[in-house]
C-alpha cells in the first residue's frame, strides 16, 4: 500500500513538472528606444530632468542639460514609480557623472531609506516610437482603391 502510494506521487509529481516546463518562456521585443551602452553620464552641476519610465519600476530616464536622455536600468529596493518630486544621485566618483554602480534615490524611498544601483546606462530615443507610429499606411478610397 505505502509502495503504491509513493510510486502515484512521484507520477504525479513528475507530470506537473514536466507541464510546467512545457510553457516555453516568451522574451518581449527589444524597446527600439533603446540606444548604445554608455559608460558614464556627465552632467553640468544638476541633471535637467527625469522621469520614470512606463510599465518599467526598475528603470529611469534622465536627462542632461542638452536634454539628450539616457535610460537608467536599476536594481534594489526602491521605485522610481512612486517618486513624487525629487531624485537624488550618490556618485562613488567625480559628483557630476553618474555611472555603473552610482545610487539612485526617490523622495518615496528617503524616509525609508531605500536605493537602487545603476546597472546600466543607455541612450534613450523617445522620438523613434514617435517615428514608428507616424509611419502609417496611406488611406485609401473604397469606391476606386487609389492612395490619396
Amino acid at each position: 500500500m505505502f509502495k503504491t502510494k509513493s510510486v502515484v506521487f512521484f507520477a504525479v509529481a513528475l507530470l506537473s513538472a514536466c507541464a510546467a516546463t512545457d510553457n516555453p518562456k516568451q522574451e518581449k521585443a527589444p524597446d527600439i528606444r533603446l540606444g548604445e551602452e554608455v559608460n558614464q553620464i556627465c552632467f553640468n552641476r544638476n541633471m535637467d530632468g527625469w522621469r520614470p519610465l512606463e510599465d518599467d519600476n526598475k528603470a529611469l530616464i534622465v536627462f542632461d542639460r542638452r536634454r539628450q536622455a539616457y535610460k537608467l536600468d536599476l536594481i534594489g529596493t526602491c521605485d522610481p514609480q512612486w517618486a513624487m518630486l525629487r531624485i537624488a544621485t550618490i556618485s562613488r566618483g567625480n559628483s557630476s557623472c553618474l555611472s555603473r554602480g552610482d545610487k539612485v534615490i526617490t523622495d518615496a524611498d528617503m524616509s525609508r531609506h531605500d536605493s537602487c544601483t545603476i546597472m546600466k546606462i543607455h541612450k534613450w530615443h523617445p522620438e523613434k516610437l514617435q517615428d514608428e507610429d507616424s509611419q502609417e499606411t496611406p488611406a485609401t478610397s473604397e469606391k476606386d482603391g487609389k492612395n490619396y
